[in-house]
């Protein structure tokens, strides 16, 4: 399959997060996952709803400037390819 069939049938998805093991973003959200355990334990019901709301707006932040950075970065590559195929006709050399 070429890559736009492998985009029409949804196998191309850009969004899905992995990650390798023993690395520093497994290590961060290791320590994440535990101080969110440790915290909401000790959060009363109104603090820890007031919690819940601040990390599903940083969630929606995170989710915003994803879609954004992946936007910018593949429309900074679309130009590079452009750039590479329309070469300037002064130029002295040519592929």
């Amino acid at each position: 399959m070429n890559i736009i069939e492998e985009l029409y049938y949804g196998n191309i998805n850009p969004n899905e997060k992995r990650f390798n093991p023993n690395t520093q973003y497994e290590s961060a959200l290791k320590r994440l996952c535990e101080n969110e355990k440790k915290l909401t334990e000790k959060l009363s019901d109104k603090e820890l709803e007031m919690f819940n709301e601040l990390i599903n707006a940083s969630d929606e932040i995170n989710a915003v400037s994803s879609v954004e950075n992946f936007k910018i970065g593949f429309r900074l590559g679309v130009k590079m390819m452009c750039n590479s195929l329309f070469y300037d006709k002064n130029e002295e050399f040519r592929d």
